[in-house]
């Protein structure tokens, strides 16, 4: 098992240099194709690069942003509209940016042309953000790292597993293990046209952990890597089962999550 790994990473180090070679880094933005420096971050220009929004006032539980409207600076946000009536079983779930026109490209572009390279700088942006929020703190006391599997039928039309890749560069880059510890037992539905009720019922029963990690979760904290988090079900459905298992914290590490605006009544 462990000579496979060692196997695995140092294959996955060699497809690098070779995806490096194909597509050269900082030639052009990876998001509008204009010809930039090499010294530019994330392999963008800066007119894109200004138009992503990191997620400065989350949530504490789902993530999300929130955005007081109110003109009084002093208004206290109670709890978060969108979690405060959901007994979501993660821990905690922090996403990196706002799901937007720009950054949905990068998610799409990884997941759906197969630039697989993108997983990489999408790693880096995660890494350096939870870096410059203080939030690296939080993954001291985590001892794996897993990810969102995907159904045999999926795997096969897309040839990878986003989620697996993110997973894997970031591990790297903190160098916590990553190992397989989920196994998907079928194929769902498109979950990205259900709603939080019909996501929860599509999802029963879809995961499971794999046999050789039984014995080896109890009281352990874990960090669950996706690429967005939407509706929260299926970073739930997975707590719920790492948890039955005898897991203690879980925390999700999700890349794009969706914006939820909370109205607060303005006294005029």
């Amino acid at each position: 098992m462990y000579f496979c790994r060692r196997f695995f990473i140092s294959f996955m180090k060699i497809i690098e240099k070779l995806i490096e070679k194909i597509y050269p880094k900082n030639l052009n933005c990876i998001l509008c194709n204009m010809p930039i420096s090499r010294k530019n971050k994330y392999s963008m220009c800066k007119s894109c690069f200004e138009k992503i929004i990191f997620i400065k006032n989350p949530c504490e539980k789902c993530g999300k942003a929130i955005i007081n409207l109110s003109l009084d600076e002093e208004v206290y946000i109670e709890a978060c509209p969108y979690c405060k009536d959901k007994n979501f079983l993660f821990d905690r779930n922090i996403s990196i940016l706002e799901y937007g026109k720009l950054s949905k490209k990068l998610v799409f572009y990884l997941k759906y042309s197969k630039k697989t390279y993108i997983s990489k700088i999408m790693a880096e942006m995660m890494f350096d953000s939870l870096s410059e929020s203080n939030k690296l703190k939080m993954l001291e006391e985590v001892d794996y790292i897993i990810y969102v599997p995907l159904s045999k039928k999926r795997f096969k039309q897309r040839g990878f597993n986003q989620s697996q890749k993110l997973a894997m560069y970031f591990s790297n880059m903190v160098g916590i293990d990553c190992v397989d510890m989920l196994i998907r037992n079928k194929d769902t539905k498109k979950l990205h046209k259900l709603n939080y009720k019909r996501r929860k019922k599509e999802l029963k029963n879809v995961f499971s952990v794999d046999k050789k990690f039984i014995n080896r979760i109890q009281d352990k904290n874990i960090l669950l890597i996706d690429d967005i988090f939407t509706t929260g079900t299926t970073v739930d459905e997975i707590s719920k089962i790492l948890k039955l298992n005898g897991a203690s914290n879980i925390i999700s590490l999700t890349f794009l999550t969706g914006k939820y605006i909370k109205d607060i009544d303005i006294n005029i």
